[in-house]
């Protein structure tokens, strides 16, 4: 795993500084500790910091090619690198490295922007053409990997790290108000649209080409899941276990020792069960917790974990949060997030990485299982889809002449109203009008009733739309389907995957993800749909392919349990260790200097949150939280905020 980054004087085309881009690399050292390199070409110049995983005796980037003319920077890892080089080989290609580099590289050569076709993989990468003085930018199909940038008038700047592109010095570090809004509301940011204002992020399943000042986005992948397999049901089980454990075994490449983040559920399990039966030496698994005696009692899973290690005879390494351990990390981890993402399971991601990266190099994890598999509970999502549908199937003419009449002067029903309203558009349309989503901390009107004047003279859209313009793109699709997509294309995306990443590598540890391997991903998506959530006696069975190909190798107590996630006890270590911190962050003078809020109404979310907690009211519990993120990450990065690590009271420790 590496770190990227560069940038383009297009405008001015004055010399390429190495300085900035020693800068650059400098400001995400934690990606690459093994190696770093720059190149420079007249106004272009290209930077690397290397994690040495794939030929970690070659591999130097940035690397050229054969005549010099065309140089590549490459984050990531290409799974089907030794079938491509045979056939770049035997196509004339020399190779001066065994490393997948080179082999984007000469695929270039022969396809240009049609290499991405041909990568199963995680990436992200530039290559500078110079003899077209072009640049072409790439992000892999999921947006495992993360790629920004910077489009200004002069100067067009790259970087796996928004830090790093800080030190272009016509990148500013200023709040994108929008993103600051619907950040609120989701916890994380939709790509492109990042916190900074004039920073975006390259779309997954996206690339780009920049050429004398001129920037073209186009997407060349997308998961499509309105083809299905006709095929048994039997078949279907042995083809997913067999691709399953095909994607497994090709992300073991590398020369480095190989680990599993291992939470006790189902779909780590199962990566631990392959690995055990795929390797010769015992598997080095890791897991979380909190600590009971912080009555944390119901967020200890250590009991899973422990059973899948003792069934696969892992050498298991366990590490037990207090909730001071965890408050003493939530700074740190929100200045390696860069952005502000108030998922608290970024918290505990971050210290475990820490533990794993003493052990390992490279780290799995079953992130993707839940999004392509249907293994959140979509239960009241199908409710109010079954509910429009029976109004839906209700003849227009009763519906315009009897119901909406009785309902306006008797009844007066928001809820019929609104299944009545649904009614007049096609059902597929469903999706559009109640948007399913993973999050909402904090609606229009709270945070309205939070904003400044100033905030309030905004025209700001909707948090939601583009979750609404996510469903529009899947009307083909049946309802699962829809919200497996959206799901996977926004929440994976730019919540878990991102997390992973920074989280991971905040620690140099390169994170693996076989479920998004693509080709079995775009097998699960053709799947039918009551193979991935199938409703029996009222009840819903999540995963159900999943469950019934691992029936036998997963121990029952972990193959039936219901999903819980990386939980975290928020409410209790706000109420028991961050309470001070987060009143005196609102307090202080950088966050009443962004002039987004009313400062003693974000107060009062401190004020009263032992009632709410008390009484259950688990949006204020977010709240408190998602301010509080805001507020760490405002005093690291807002406007105004030192561009160097911080040090000091709820900064970093000094080293």
């Amino acid at each position: 795993m590496c770190g990227i980054a560069g940038f383009i004087n297009h405008r001015t085309q004055d010399p390429a500084e190495r300085q900035i881009l020693e800068s650059m690399l400098q400001a995400m050292l934690e990606r690459g500790p093994d190696d770093g390199g720059c190149y420079l070409d007249r106004y272009v110049g290209l930077g690397h910091r290397r994690l040495s995983i794939v030929d970690r005796s070659g591999g130097h980037q940035p690397m050229c090619n054969e005549d010099g003319r065309v140089w590549i920077t490459f984050n990531g890892e290409i799974y089907n690198f030794q079938a491509l080089r045979e056939e770049l080989l035997a196509q004339g290609h020399t190779f001066k490295t065994r490393s997948d580099t080179e082999v984007i590289l000469h695929l270039y050569e022969d396809l240009d922007a049609g290499c991405v076709q041909r990568l199963v993989g995680m990436f992200a990468f530039a290559i500078w053409d110079s003899r077209t003085d072009s640049l072409f930018l790439a992000r892999d199909r999921f947006g495992i990997k993360p790629l920004y940038y910077a489009a200004g008038p002069d100067t067009f700047g790259f970087s796996s790290s928004i830090r790093a592109l800080l030190q272009i010095p016509s990148v500013a570090s200023r709040l994108n108000v929008q993103a600051a809004h619907d950040y609120l509301t989701l916890r994380y940011n939709i790509a492109p649209q990042t916190i900074f204002q004039g920073i975006a992020k390259l779309e997954p399943g996206h690339c780009m080409t920049v050429r004398r000042g001129d920037v073209t986005i186009r997407q060349y992948w997308d998961l499509d899941a309105s083809k299905k397999v006709l095929l048994p049901e039997a078949e279907l089980i042995g083809e997913f276990a067999r691709r399953f454990e095909h994607s497994v075994g090709t992300h073991l490449m590398g020369e480095v020792p190989h680990g599993v983040l291992l939470s006790g559920g189902l779909d780590s399990t199962a990566v631990t069960a392959v690995l055990a039966q795929q390797l010769s030496r015992p598997v080095k698994t890791f897991s979380v917790s909190f600590h009971s005696e912080d009555r944390y009692v119901g967020w200890d899973e250590r009991e899973y974990a422990q059973l899948a290690a003792r069934t696969y005879g892992t050498d298991h390494h366990e590490l037990v949060l207090t909730g001071k351990a965890f408050a003493d990390a939530v700074a740190p981890s929100v200045y390696q997030m860069e952005e502000p993402m108030a998922d608290p399971a970024a918290v505990p991601l971050y210290c475990i990485s820490e533990l794993a990266r003493r052990h390992v190099t490279v780290l799995f994890s079953g992130e993707g299982g839940d999004e392509l598999l249907a293994g959140y509970t979509f239960g009241e999502a199908f409710k109010g889809y079954q509910r429009a549908r029976w109004v839906h199937a209700i003849p227009q003419a009763i519906r315009h002449g009897l119901l909406e009449p009785i309902n306006r002067y008797l009844m007066k029903s928001d809820r019929l109203a609104r299944y009545l309203k649904i009614a007049n558009v096609p059902l597929a349309q469903y999706p559009m009008i109640v948007p399913s989503h993973m999050t909402q901390v904090l609606s229009e009107d709270m945070k309205q009733a939070l904003y400044s004047d100033w905030m309030k003279g905004h025209r700001l859209q909707s948090s939601e739309q583009p979750i609404i313009d996510a469903y529009a793109r899947t009307t083909h699709c049946e309802f699962l389907d829809q919200m497996l997509y959206v799901y996977t294309k926004q929440w994976l995306a730019d919540d878990l995957l991102l997390k992973a990443d920074k989280m991971t590598m905040a620690h140099s540890l390169e994170l693996r993800v076989p479920f998004l391997d693509h080709p079995f991903a775009e097998f699960v998506a053709s799947l039918p749909t009551d193979q991935k959530l199938r409703r029996e006696d009222r009840q819903f069975t999540t995963k159900y392919i999943f469950r019934r190909a691992f029936e036998g190798r997963i121990p029952p107590a972990i193959l039936t349990r219901a999903k819980i996630g990386f939980s975290v006890p928020i409410h209790e270590i706000l109420h028991r260790e961050l309470l001070p911190m987060a009143a005196d962050l609102f307090r202080s003078q950088a966050f009443k200097e962004t002039g987004l809020f009313q400062i003693d109404r974000v107060l009062a979310y401190v004020d009263n949150y032992d009632a709410a907690r008390q009484a259950g009211q688990w949006s204020h519990v977010m709240a408190l939280w998602s301010l509080l993120v805001f507020a760490l990450w405002n005093q690291h990065y807002g406007t105004g905020a030192t561009r160097s690590v911080p040090v000091g009271a709820y900064g970093l420790m000094a080293p």
